[in-house]
């Protein structure tokens, strides 16, 4: 018997779900279930009626919960109070894309940062998937980053937390400004500069010039927000970029492209990895703030 296989039962016992204890402490499912039926194995008894996606304690499972709970507390506090010790000045690791660190990391930053002053955070940019890669080599702690149909990378699991979607980006001058819409099929003549092409918006944004049989006219690749807002700005190259990026008194217009490229704004950590007290305090918070929102 392991001190995981107690607290996943606490959890189940608590939650009456497999899937919701393993959206409590960052693991699969499967990995819960799994520790489950090992426990029940162990102790040669049922613990858990299941009845289709909800469970319920047996006699067995009433017993074990009653003497088990205390332990369970008492194993979390020591776990925590210890950690909270050891917390001075510790760091976590965060990766993010170029264009979500504006308008996803900075509104949270100095709230977490009042909250929690011990904490130091790093934030690391990576275009999406290089971020997930870092995520996958423990290079990096959690991920803030953008998923397409939610695709991810299999080793990972991931909390939706907002929205976002592409629009094509002009300067209040441009021929195009006064249009209320366009489509990705129209741009072949238009010079633009995109991310560069490790980003999930450059490899969207090219399958549906490949898809449209269309040479683009790319004038330049940056990761750098700040310099392709001005870019846009000063002369007559054009850009993809988030909806939120474009401020409004900006002498930007976002027009609307009638593709509907949507991206799921996520956190991302690693599969069946023991998330530490302090990651899975910036985890809840990034998760909580945008609740509230």
């Amino acid at each position: 018997m392991t001190m995981d296989q107690l607290i996943y039962f606490i959890g189940c016992a608590e939650t009456n779900s497999f899937t919701k204890t393993s959206k409590l402490y960052f693991v699969s499912q499967p990995a819960i279930s799994t520790a489950i039926k090992n426990l029940e194995k162990e102790l040669d008894c049922e613990l858990f009626i299941r009845d289709n996606n909800e469970l319920s304690l047996t006699s067995a499972g009433k017993y074990l919960y009653r003497i088990a709970r205390p332990v369970v507390t008492l194993f979390k506090n020591i776990n925590t109070q210890m950690e909270d010790f050891l917390m001075t000045n510790t760091t976590i690791k965060i990766g993010i894309p170029p264009m979500l660190g504006g308008f996803i990391f900075a509104p949270i930053f100095q709230d977490f940062s009042k909250k929690y002053p011990n904490i130091y955070l790093k934030m690391t940019e990576l275009a999406s998937h290089a971020n997930q890669q870092a995520l996958v080599n423990d290079e990096i702690d959690v991920a803030l980053t953008v998923l397409n149909n939610g695709s991810i990378d299999p080793k990972l699991e991931y909390v939706k937390i907002d929205e976002t979607q592409l629009i094509f980006a002009v300067n209040k001058s441009h021929e195009l400004a006064s249009r209320k819409s366009i489509s990705i099929k129209e741009l072949s003549k238009i010079p633009l500069i995109l991310l560069k092409e490790d980003s999930l918006q450059y490899q969207i944004v090219y399958e549906y010039f490949l898809k449209y049989k269309i040479k683009p006219n790319i004038r330049l690749l940056s990761d750098q927000i700040a310099t392709i807002k001005e870019l846009v700005v000063h002369s007559d190259i054009c850009a993809f970029l988030f909806n939120q990026v474009i401020k409004e008194g900006e002498d930007i217009i976002g027009i609307p492209i009638e593709e509907n490229i949507k991206f799921d704004i996520v956190i991302a950590y690693k599969k069946n990895k023991t998330i530490t007290s302090t990651t899975k305090k910036i985890i809840d918070f990034i998760i909580n703030h945008y609740k509230k929102i």
